[in-house]
């Protein structure tokens, strides 16, 4: 072959995309402090579609082909017509996979009369402000459709626009509702919550992320959604200690608090503290994913002291101790994901995060923290984000090198994004020579924003099952 077709062949495997940038915008992250294009590096984002591991059935493979000739399709009346047939025959629970796939494939032709006619029906209905044809006309037909009676699950996401009463008058029509997802629709708010409560007592999963829901208004919820287990507020205004009191006194006695459905509480982002946290956490015995971050918690080890189930920890950006951080991590054997990222940061404060004096993360604290992490047989992921003082000693055997060694070898996923002193040797542990522990399983490794170079290859290449790489703002060269 050529030059000129070696070239043309790598141009056709490798698709550019636009870069996620160190921290934004996964919620597990912190906001990029420094852009791709500052990076001192020719280092270049591409992505790579790898084959599928297995054969599609013929259902996936109809509705794949439908959904990439529907505009063709459209363009032929009596084809047409024939199409809005056979769309009435489908099947209830084959209607959200027809329009999931019709929403990744040609989102600009499903327009408010077509989306109303055929797909607000089936058990699961997931509406975004991405799509173009919905309006307020179309989430107040969920309500009047025929079947809104049945509907198991609704999804509603980024609506800014939309009144509270709006998303109120669907719930309360949705009797049989176990999934509420209202992520970013900023204006529900108590009639919402009211009517969930009132309506939907067989609720396990409520998602109030981004809402203006008033701590107050969750009491009716929780009292009466006894099957409730995810329960998300993270990213509300104005949730403060002095807000969060008026729902303890709706609860009642913090004694006779109990909550022992409830798995998984996400409250980051928020203005609450230990004195708000802890009745709530003492009441959840069972809990199980916990999210924190940016908040003003301080104290897990009380918050936590009577639970060992913990899968999911995430204290980002949080002024929690480091004699804290051990002894939680130490009581959490079934530990699967730890989130630590700039830890003393506080809030996600810019300014703090750039901020090396006011992180608390020491190479000390690593290697203690190692230590305790041990004894978590089934870890899959560590984030380390922007903790800016590991590797400040430079030593030989740092901290780094001896978390990656014992711990991170062994993760799936490993973000080490923004440790500014990381350097290619500390990445030595991955090497199944090195220690004796077979192949590392990680699958997903971030070094965005480290010093990392050339030298870092051949780490890297001991790990034959990585999917995805970020070198972004490294000295890693393009060759």
């Amino acid at each position: 072959m050529s030059a000129a077709g070696r070239r043309d062949n790598r141009s056709a495997k490798r698709r550019k995309t636009a870069p996620r940038a160190f921290g934004a915008p996964t919620e597990d992250d912190l906001p990029t402090p420094q852009a791709q294009a500052n990076a001192p590096s020719a280092v270049a984002w591409s992505t790579r579609s790898l084959p599928p591991d297995h054969v599609p059935s013929l259902v996936t493979i109809c509705i794949r082909v439908f959904a990439e000739n529907l505009k063709d399709l459209g363009k032929d009346r009596h084809i047409w017509e024939h199409i809005r047939h056979c769309l009435k025959l489908v099947p209830d629970h084959l209607v959200p996979r027809v329009f999931a796939t019709l929403r990744a494939t040609c989102p600009t032709i499903l327009s408010h009369p077509f989306i109303q006619a055929f797909f607000l029906r089936g058990p699961a209905i997931t509406l975004g402000s991405d799509l173009p044809g919905v309006r307020n006309a179309t989430i107040a037909a969920i309500g009047e459709s025929a079947s809104v009676r049945a509907l198991l699950k609704l999804e509603l996401s980024g609506f800014e626009k939309y009144q509270d009463s709006l998303f109120a008058s669907v719930v309360s029509k949705a009797v049989s509702l176990q999934v509420l997802i209202l992520r970013g629709c900023t204006k529900v708010g108590p009639k919402t919550v009211a009517a969930a409560a009132k309506y939907c007592p067989q609720l396990t999963v409520i998602n109030l992320k981004y809402t203006a829901v008033p701590p107050a208004a969750l009491a009716p919820l929780l009292l009466n959604c006894k099957k409730l287990e995810v329960l998300k507020i993270a990213g509300i205004p104005n949730w403060t200690d002095a807000a969060f009191a008026k729902l303890l006194v709706a609860l009642g006695p913090s004694d006779e608090l109990q909550f022992p459905s409830l798995r998984s509480l996400n409250a980051r982002q928020t203005h609450l503290s230990d004195a708000s946290l802890n009745p709530v956490l003492a009441a959840c015995p069972g809990l199980k994913r916990l999210d924190v971050s940016f908040t003003l918690v301080r104290h897990p080890a009380s918050l936590l002291s009577t639970n060992t189930s913990l899968e999911k920890l995430c204290l980002t950006s949080t002024k929690i101790s480091s004699n804290e951080l051990i002894a939680v991590v130490s009581k959490s054997p079934k530990l699967k994901t730890l989130n630590i990222g700039a830890l003393g940061g506080g809030q996600g404060s810019s300014a703090a995060i750039s901020n090396s004096s006011a992180m608390t993360m020491t190479d000390q604290t690593l290697r203690s923290l190692t230590d305790a992490l041990e004894q978590c047989s089934e870890l899959e992921h560590v984030n380390l984000v922007g903790n800016t003082k590991l590797g400040m000693t430079g030593q030989r055997d740092s901290a780094i090198s001896y978390f990656i060694r014992r711990v991170g070898r062994r993760c799936k996923v490993l973000n080490l994004a923004g440790i500014s002193f990381l350097r290619s040797s500390d990445l030595e542990g991955l090497q199944s020579e090195i220690v004796e522990q077979g192949e590392p399983k990680l699958r997903d490794l971030v070094l965005n924003q480290t010093t990392v170079d050339d030298q870092v290859a051949p780490y890297i290449s001991s790990c034959p099952l990585l999917e995805r790489l970020e070198l972004a703002g490294t000295k890693v060269t393009s060759e």
